[in-house]
């Protein structure tokens, strides 16, 4: 038990880089020096100076954790104006300077929860209008300076983080397409959790997570990848390629074509030069679509048109492909979520040295569970 607690009040990990530490106390530097320059341009030193604590906390939020949602610009400006007000309320009606303050705090995290705009240094404005005389004299006319701080701050990270490669405020993560143009899930998606799990683990945790649940999806999600990839890291594209291949070349007829892919029950048939490198590939739905819509009617203009037309014709390049060292993972990825059906392995010379197909992957899976069972 007291190990426990003496670990629970250990220093917790960041996870901020260290190049990332100059960036955020210089725009912090920036965005403080910024709307607190204004503020006194704009009511006087008195008022800009009294309101400089509560600046220098959003500073921090805004520059250091910019993703979080205490950090988004709403939160930023409806909880500071908001707590503006409720600060000059208190102030008004109650005559207590310490049950000012604590009342005070009370109703601007009540009141930031309620309008989804928590934001801590909010707080600090609604105690600084209640214990300054001179910012509760101001009465409401105090809401338009903080919101003019508030507004010269956040524009500030909004041009500084965006500038210098961090995204302010942070987009929602895009969920991918699913290639065949239906509701369903990506099949990389189908089988881990979703998103009734995510609320349901969330309400069970009874706490405020300081992360967006877009955000939290994701990061979820790139563990599972990262524990994949730890489990199947033995297997790579060139343990589970097919190697003795069937292939055509650019000159080939398309008749030729047809006939290899029926012999050896084939769909595809990667495209090679004189040196066996990579040039094409060609499927047996790309040829059936290409005769649908290309081929003339006739039996005798079928004959000349099969007669005349090659490979090099049809086929399609440039032709994604795989190194040796290709994990399971990414070829998961290409086979499932992208809709690929078939996979080339090449070289460093870009010759064709495999292909890995869907039933390959299927086969590696499976061998990969046994092992890990």
């Amino acid at each position: 038990m007291r190990t426990q607690w003496i670990k629970a009040l250990t220093p917790l990990s960041l996870n901020i880089p260290p190049k990332q530490w100059l960036r955020a106390a210089s725009g912090a530097f920036l965005g403080v020096l910024i709307s607190i320059f204004g503020s006194n341009f704009l009511f006087g030193s008195q008022i800009a100076l009294s309101l400089a604590a509560p600046i220098g906390a959003s500073a921090v939020l805004l520059f250091v954790t910019s993703a979080t949602p205490l950090a988004h610009p709403w939160s930023l400006l409806a909880g500071n104006v908001l707590s503006a007000v409720i600060g000059v309320l208190c102030a008004l009606y109650i005559d207590d300077i310490i049950l000012r303050a604590a009342t005070a705090v009370c109703l601007a995290i009540t009141s930031m929860l309620a309008l989804r705009c928590l934001h801590p240094p909010s707080c600090a404005v609604a105690l600084a209008i209640t214990l300054s005389p001179n910012l509760s004299a101001q009465g409401f006319e105090i809401v338009i300076p903080v919101a003019s701080q508030s507004l010269l701050l956040l524009c500030s990270a909004l041009l500084f983080n965006n500038l210098t490669g961090t995204a302010y405020p942070r987009p929602t993560p895009a969920v991918a397409a699913n290639i065949h143009q239906t509701a369903d899930p990506l099949p990389t998606t189908r089988t881990g959790f979703n998103e009734a799990d995510l609320d349901q683990a969330l309400n069970e945790f009874g706490t405020y997570v300081d992360v967006h649940r877009e955000d939290l999806e994701e990061l979820l999600r790139l563990t599972e990848q990262h524990t994949f990839k730890r489990r199947t890291e033995h297997l790579t594209a060139v343990s589970i390629m097919s190697r003795d291949l069937r292939t055509g070349h650019p000159e080939m007829p398309i008749a030729e074509a047809w006939l290899r892919l029926k012999q050896h029950r084939l769909k595809a048939l990667p495209i090679v030069d004189e040196h066996r490198r990579l040039v094409g590939i060609i499927t047996l739905v790309d040829l059936l679509k290409h005769f649908e819509l290309q081929a003339p009617g006739s039996r005798l203009q079928h004959l000349k048109y099969f007669r005349h037309k090659r490979l090099k014709h049809i086929m399609t390049t440039p032709v994604l492909s795989v190194s040796f060292a290709t994990p399971l993972l990414e070829l998961v990825t290409l086979l499932s979520d992208r809709g690929l059906h078939y996979m080339p392995v090449v070289d460093e010379h870009r010759q064709l040295a495999g292909m890995i197909t869907q039933t390959d992957l299927i086969a590696a899976l499976y061998r990969g569970w046994i092992v890990q069972g």
